[in-house]
């Protein structure tokens, strides 16, 4: 379990003595000669900015997340340059997506590191399939790259596809007649448009609640995993989420808070909804039909 776990988490650069990350529970060391930054795909420090929305005059977050250069790269290595709680978040983005990924960070983020990891090794492995409504036909753009960052910050489930595959409910290529190329060009438009598309009755998962929560969702017939990360700096009031399928009983996995549970739990007209009273960084969900 715990060589499984090692294998899903960021590998930090140190060049010191391994005892002292190894004091925090930090087992994946890469020495700086091990390391060629120039080979891996750089990452941004996850979190979350606040900008100032015109419209509304109010301030919007947008979430800088990484989920999404995952899902499109997956065979990739990736470069986190991260300090204090973000690291924290480097690791459960690491963790939610299988992602291979090598961290520099300060005294602080190792310090974070060491506490997310000790909470992860409480929560079972689960090698399931990803669960999607949407296909994202790659062809390598800015453009597409750039949908699938917003259809992950909006909680549409999609799966990077070489080709469009019958059995997902929308499949997006972009450059045909369906979504042209200056269409593309707005990200956040076509975006809407396949939100609109979908529809929000046959999305397999729905979050309520938080514009700073973004979930991923794995599962087969008789079982869903849920992981849920919390891009902000403060713990979130009463989420709640909506999946596909009915699922008879739970487990939830609550970074700081063990005995945490879902409440409000109700199957009804073949989906499960439920409710996370306190929602902290991260949190994995696990559904069992029987």
């Amino acid at each position: 379990m715990l060589l499984l776990l090692a294998a899903f988490l960021p590998c930090l650069i140190w060049d010191g003595s391994p005892e002292e990350p190894a004091k925090l529970g930090i087992e994946r060391i890469c020495r700086p000669d091990q390391v060629d930054a120039n080979a891996m795909q750089k990452l941004v420090a996850p979190g979350v900015q606040y900008r100032e929305n015109e419209a509304t005059s109010s301030r919007s977050p947008w979430l800088d997340a990484n989920g999404w250069r995952f899902v499109r790269n997956p065979k990739n290595r990736f470069l986190y340059e991260v300090k204090g709680r973000e690291a924290e978040l480097a690791v459960v983005e690491t963790f939610a997506y299988s992602a291979d990924t090598v961290m520099r960070t300060d005294a602080a983020g190792m310090a974070a590191y060491g506490q997310i990891t000790a909470f992860l090794k409480n929560v079972p492995a689960a090698d399931l399939p990803i669960r999607a409504n949407i296909g994202v036909v790659e062809d390598g753009s800015a453009e597409a790259g750039e949908l699938m960052n917003l259809l992950a910050r909006h909680n549409l489930l999609y799966r990077v596809v070489n080709a469009p595959d019958a059995h997902l409910d929308v499949n997006v290529k972009i450059g045909t007649n369906d979504y042209p190329n200056k269409e593309a060009a707005d990200a956040s438009l076509m975006s809407h448009k396949v939100r609109s598309q979908l529809g929000d009755e046959r999305r397999l998962m729905r979050i309520y609640g938080s514009e700073v929560v973004v979930g991923r969702l794995l599962g087969d017939q008789g079982r869903a995993r849920i992981h849920l990360i919390n891009y902000s700096k403060n713990s979130i009031e009463g989420l709640r989420v909506r999946v596909k399928g009915s699922y008879a009983r739970n487990q939830l996995y609550m970074s700081g808070a063990p005995a945490a549970k879902l409440e409000d739990y109700e199957v009804v007209e073949g989906s499960t909804e439920f409710t996370i009273a306190t929602m902290n960084r991260y949190a994995v969900i696990d559904l069992f039909a029987r």
